[in-house]
């Protein structure tokens, strides 16, 4: 028969597991059975919102990304896509896409996606954070993007603390001046940019872990004074 310091710690080894596990808090897949773009979440919850002036290019969507693999018949495998960015010496920083996402009881917060840039876009974008849904930082290296290809991106926040457990926590992808200049640059060289130039988004996921339960801290806590006991 197992001791009970043994079943004490073999439960808070379960309790850990099944929390210390990372799942997808949020999801945008933006595909849809029709010619309408959605904003909605495809898992979770969460708001998306055009920032700095940045519009819809078209209806919204266009083809989606490859890896893509939630869209099943009748639904399309679609991106968000969108333009009017910045002219090339103003505003770097500022346009883009926005998400807002409760990062509430998770912990660990990592943030994957797929950016698009077309040819005459910029070829460079930022991922900035907010704790309060407000003011942005800048996070993690320039993302560098290639003309009308998809680029997989992924940041994880982990370090910052802030953002765990966090009911207004956002986060923004905008497009920035070419390193070390005051200029945009398009992702094709051989391209001019344009405020005309879209990015398009797709499988923006928040991931994070689920912060362990106080039952399953109050289990660590016996377990340890059942061992120093029986010691």
């Amino acid at each position: 028969m197992k001791s009970l310091s043994s079943l004490l710690i073999s439960s808070v080894v379960v309790a850990i597991s099944s929390s210390a596990s990372a799942a997808v808090v949020t999801q945008w897949t933006f595909n849809t059975s029709n010619a309408a773009l959605t904003l909605t979440p495809y898992i979770g919850t969460g708001t998306a919102s055009y920032v700095g002036g940045t519009a819809p290019n078209g209806t919204g969507i266009a083809g989606g990304w490859d890896v893509d693999t939630t869209a099943v018949a009748p639904v399309v495998n679609n991106r968000w896509s969108m333009l009017t960015f910045p002219t090339a010496s103003a505003a770097s920083g500022t346009a883009g896409a926005q998400f807002a996402v409760s990062t509430a009881g998770y912990q660990n917060v990592v943030i994957t996606f797929g950016l698009r840039n077309s040819n005459t876009s910029s070829k460079y974008a930022q991922l900035q954070y907010s704790t309060n849904g407000t003011n942005f930082a800048d996070f993690g290296n320039v993302i560098e993007g290639t003309g009308d290809l998809f680029t997989n991106v992924s940041r994880d926040l982990s370090a910052l603390t802030s953002t765990n457990n966090n009911s207004t926590f956002a986060f923004r992808v905008v497009s920035v001046f070419a390193p070390g200049t005051s200029a945009y640059a398009a992702a094709k060289s051989t391209s001019a940019y344009s405020t005309g130039g879209t990015y398009g988004f797709d499988l923006v996921t928040v991931n994070g872990t689920a912060i362990p339960s106080p039952g399953a801290v109050a289990l660590i806590g016996l377990a340890g004074l059942v061992a120093r006991r029986r010691r």
